[in-house]
């Protein structure tokens, strides 16, 4: 058997995933944060024609969809805790870390890909994907994970298309890039383990993680124009 599956994953990163996220069931947190960054942007492109035909004129502009969507995951976080047990969304900074037990999961859009430029970067984001090369100093990054590891969630998506990927790894920053010591493509993991092929996730003598039948994630195709700002 390869380490690689038939939808691109290694199987000893998908095993890393699941390890970080423990006792969190791996496709019950997939599953469920990819339904929350739909609905962010299901709610912003909603919001959008009342911006456009209000009235009293229009009050949108290029960044009013990503505004929205930022502003969604930023007020709704919490509510993943109805799902995940024990998660606790901290939105410190003005950004959101999920915290589970064991890592400190950072979202954020990266609209061209993962391996693609994060254009201009926050000194939050900057501070967090920097490599730790003084661990007696005390940043804004250990007081955020309170000694959790640290696992980078990108996604993209845009207000006519909806989330079309979401990715998980570690890794830093890298003139400008991120320099990932592993990475997932979420969609895949759900690909594979509605077919049941996720031999590395159960044990011989017990059931898989997954014994009955996931649902489908809520990613949609790309799609070549875009609207919106990537917020």
């Amino acid at each position: 058997m390869t380490g690689v599956t038939m939808t691109g994953n290694d199987q000893a990163h998908v095993e890393r995933l699941a390890a970080l996220l423990r006792p969190v069931d791996l496709l019950d947190f997939v599953t469920h944060v990819c339904q929350w960054l739909q609905d962010a942007h299901d709610a912003a492109a909603e919001l959008q024609p009342v911006r456009k035909n209000n009235h009293r004129g229009t009050w949108s502009n290029n960044t009013s969809f990503g505004t929205d969507r930022y502003e969604y995951l930023l007020r709704t976080a919490q509510s993943l805790s109805v799902d995940i047990p024990g998660l606790d969304a901290d939105p410190a900074f003005q950004s959101v870390l999920l915290k589970l037990d064991h890592v400190g999961v950072y979202q954020f859009n990266a609209p061209a890909g993962p391996h693609g430029s994060l254009g201009d970067i926050s000194d939050l984001r900057r501070e967090l994907l920097a490599p730790q090369e003084d661990e007696a100093l005390i940043g804004r990054r250990d007081a955020w994970l309170d000694g959790r590891e640290l696992l980078l969630l990108p996604w993209a998506g845009a207000e006519d298309g909806g989330l079309t990927d979401a990715w998980a790894g570690q890794g830093t920053l890298t003139d400008g890039h991120i320099s990932w010591d592993w990475l997932v493509r979420l969609q895949d993991i759900a690909a594979v383990t509605t077919s049941g092929q996720v031999p590395w996730l159960g044990s011989q003598s017990g059931p898989t993680l997954f014994d009955q039948s996931p649902p489908e994630l809520p990613l949609r195709p790309r799609t070549e124009q875009r609207h919106g700002s990537a917020g």
